[in-house]
């Protein structure tokens, strides 16, 4: 499998520091386990990021919640932590969230993602980094994302 590039255009400089550090995190593999990363190494961005599990069932990718940081906690008004993709409250967000992951897994490699957002009548900016995490290098078992969003006043 290539190793793919790190996405252009990160403008967040935490995000231009997670994907260096997951870059360096995978070697020569096109992705690093979720074991190569150490959360004491993270400690400047934890509050915003997002461990994802992905699991096969058949044809269809299914994602769970394992880890929802603090300041996305906040932010979003509730924590899906140990929940099912399918579960999370707010059915657009879901479908955006189901077409990221799925392309992230699918694509094998790192993405960020910018758009705007409206929640509870508030818009926000957002960027999100998508870092794809493989027990064997290869398969894509896990999603390290990574979430700024700024309220836009």
């Amino acid at each position: 499998m290539e190793i793919s590039p790190l996405p252009e255009g990160l403008e967040d400089a935490r995000l231009q520091r997670l994907a260096a550090y997951w870059d360096a995190r995978r070697g020569d593999r096109a992705m690093p386990a979720r074991a190569d990363l150490d959360p004491l190494d993270m400690g400047w961005i934890l509050g915003n990021l997002a461990l994802v599990e992905v699991r096969r069932d058949g044809s269809r990718l299914q994602f769970r919640f394992r880890l929802f940081g603090v300041n996305l906690v906040a932010d979003m008004g509730f924590d899906p932590t140990g929940q099912d993709l399918d579960a999370y409250q707010r059915q657009e967000m879901r479908e955006i969230l189901r077409a990221s992951y799925t392309e992230a897994v699918q694509a094998a490699r790192p993405f960020r993602r910018r758009r705007q957002l409206v929640m509870d009548g508030r818009q926000f900016d957002n960027e999100s980094l998508l870092l794809p995490l493989a027990a064997d290098g290869r398969t894509v078992d896990m999603l390290l994302v990574a979430v700024i969003l700024r309220e836009r006043t």
